[in-house]
């Protein structure tokens, strides 16, 4: 009797150790595993808070508007008018004070002077228009020299130094201010001297207008003269060939 009784108390002891070791031991096992979990979390933490401080702080830099380019003090001159305004694509008037300015407005206006007068002296002797007489002392005359830059060859030598004396004579006297004359240049390229033909009678906008008409007309006038020359040494040698394709085809020499 003893003695079952103490097998009875072995096995229920035995089944017991059993039953709760499987407890104690998961138990053990979660609480290692909540270890490690916390040490991998702060191990991340660390990392990422060491990263931010490699990591160099950028700050937002503000765009800076674009520097646009201030109106030239000659915009309001003579010239600069619609549809283009005040146009220099070459720069000639940038950091230019007002005696350059005035030295390049004369310029112009004399190249587009004599560029008139080339324009006029073209349709004149194309027209057939000469002076009588000859032109040297071994008889060449005027009417025997044709029209446009592809008979420039055709003029003496006596011919060019006559020329050239009227231009420098025009140059120097003429086509240039002179105080002496009395009459004081109102504008740059006020060349009068002692004659007025009548420009004293002109209101203030009158005069500006009819400046205004002179110097695009200079303008036109030279690029007109250097489409012609252009158009000579075309193969069709003919300055006036925008007439010949509109149906008016001009007898050119």
């Amino acid at each position: 009797m003893k003695l079952s009784l103490a097998i009875l108390l072995a096995s229920v002891l035995s089944t017991s150790a059993f039953v709760f070791a499987p407890s104690a031991l998961t138990a053990a096992r979660l609480s290692k595993s909540r270890s490690l979990f916390c040490e991998k979390e702060e191990t991340e933490d660390v990392a990422v808070e060491a990263e931010e401080k490699i990591q160099p702080e950028t700050e937002e830099v503000a765009e800076e508007p674009e520097p646009t380019s201030a109106p030239s003090k000659f915009a309001s001159e003579i010239g600069a008018q619609d549809p283009l305004g005040f146009w220099d694509p070459l720069g000639f008037l940038e950091d230019a004070d007002q005696e350059r300015f005035d030295r390049l407005r004369t310029v112009e206006l004399k190249h587009g002077r004599v560029s008139m007068l080339a324009i006029t002296g073209h349709i004149t002797t194309t027209a057939g228009v000469r002076l009588p007489g000859d032109i040297d002392l071994h008889g060449t005359s005027f009417a025997s020299i044709g029209t446009g830059i592809r008979h420039i060859n055709d003029v003496p030598a006596l011919g060019w130094a006559q020329i050239f004396l009227l231009a420098g004579l025009m140059e120097f006297f003429v086509m240039t201010p002179r105080e002496d004359s009395g009459m004081k240049s109102e504008f740059v390229g006020d060349f009068r001297n002692s004659v007025d033909f009548g420009w004293d009678d002109f209101t203030e906008e009158e005069k500006r207008t009819k400046r205004a008409v002179e110097l695009n007309n200079g303008r036109a006038a030279q690029m007109g003269i250097l489409g012609m020359m252009v158009h000579e040494m075309l193969p069709s040698h003919d300055p006036y060939m925008i007439n010949g394709l509109l149906g008016f085809p001009v007898n050119f020499n």
